[in-house]
């Protein structure tokens, strides 16, 4: 019985090598675009800013220096308590033209705070396209540019782009990457935008770029006002009205620095990871069961059969490793990311295990969730 288990794990890593074999080859790509034509939209860039002072500075700049002949910025500071409404007040005096600065003091009963810092912004903006993009993220002076342009060639209602990771601390070593073996082993990418089905999609919340029509034709971010996960909720919401969404690879256009250590990265994905399946227990409880037989198991079995000399049981577990360490790799090439992120794949599904099981606790009767000095009941 043992060695049918371990036949079904090893044909379950089988076909997720398979899938990120497809996704490697055909994964939708944001193409660098240097012209610019007198034809393009006008584009609202609006950026959410809550206690940003770290990353704001150098965000805002390079959005003001983009080739895109015509645009704007809006930034929302979200009732800051640290330095960041200085910070945009002499950004908004060095491009007058360019960036316009809101401030809001009050987070509305039944909102979470970046759907509330984006609905806010959308009333501001003029443009045909809207670009929502995170304080934490760095744009290349093309960027707007290949979105744009990029957007118009797929005919995509929403284009919502993975950037280049900056990784600092072990932990963000451990966690971030793992979210791209999400994006590029468990789904085919062109599933995306080819297939009906509501279920089969993946967003990324730092870069979203609408055409105007299509995120009013769902009331915007008002349709998910009190959702965690307001990327993957919204995109979820543009398919089911039979618009096009395309997830695509802007690591060569677009640099993020999401978190800067242990704190941030634990409780920025216990915040949304349980969140991210609807809160639905099963499902979530399966998914992590799957992630500990097919990713940490295998070592715990290498580990035994060096301590026991078991030659079968070290085949078995070497092959398995193997097979997680092909999907790492291939997701590792796909983003840009550091090679020895291949070893570190059982690391990160067990702290990914741990950090899924104090995201249910988060959700549980009684407690909260606390992300940038707010509560959500």
């Amino acid at each position: 019985m043992f060695t049918i288990f371990l036949c079904f794990l090893a044909s379950v890593l089988t076909l997720l090598c398979l899938v990120s074999i497809f996704n490697y080859f055909t994964f939708a790509k944001v193409k660098r675009v240097l012209d610019t034509h007198s034809l393009l939209p006008f584009v609202s860039i609006l950026v959410p800013a809550r206690n940003e002072e770290r990353c704001i500075r150098d965000c805002i700049e390079s959005l003001a220096n983009q080739i895109y002949p015509n645009y704007e910025i809006i930034i929302l500071n979200d009732d800051s308590s640290d330095n960041t409404p200085l910070i945009l007040e002499e950004l908004q005096s060095l491009y007058p033209q360019l960036v316009s600065v809101i401030h809001s003091h009050q987070l509305p009963d039944s909102w979470i705070g970046k759907s509330h810092a984006c609905h806010v912004l959308s009333k501001y903006a003029k443009g045909e396209y809207l670009l929502f993009t995170d304080a934490d993220t760095v744009h290349s002076p093309y960027a707007l540019n290949s979105l744009v342009q990029s957007a118009q060639e797929m005919q995509a209602d929403l284009l919502t782009a993975i950037p280049y990771q900056t990784l600092t601390s072990i932990w963000e070593h451990l966690m971030v990457p793992f979210m791209h073996v999400l994006y590029h082993g468990y789904l085919p990418n062109s599933f995306i935008y080819t297939k009906k089905n509501p279920s089969l999609v993946a967003a990324n919340g730092q870069i979203m770029l609408f055409h105007s029509d299509a995120y009013d034709a769902i009331g915007g971010h008002e349709s998910v006002r009190n959702s965690m996960v307001e990327d993957i909720d919204i995109a979820r919401k543009i398919k089911e009205s039979r618009a096009k969404i395309v997830l695509a690879n802007a690591t060569s256009l677009v640099s993020c620095s999401m978190y800067t250590g242990f704190e941030d990265v634990f409780k920025g994905f216990s915040k949304n990871f349980f969140a991210g399946f609807q809160k639905k227990h099963i499902p979530f409880v399966l998914f992590l069961i799957h992630i500990m037989n097919v990713y940490v198991l295998p070592l715990i079995l290498c580990i035994i059969s060096l301590m026991s000399d078991n030659t079968s049981l070290l085949m078995w577990s070497i092959v398995l490793l193997m097979l997680g360490m092909v999907i790492r790799l291939l997701a590792t090439m796909q983003f840009r990311l550091p090679l020895f992120h291949i070893f570190l794949q059982p690391f990160s599904a067990l702290f990914a295990i741990i950090i899924g099981c104090n995201s249910m606790l988060w959700s549980m009767p009684g407690k909260n969730t606390v992300w940038k000095k707010r509560v959500y009941h």
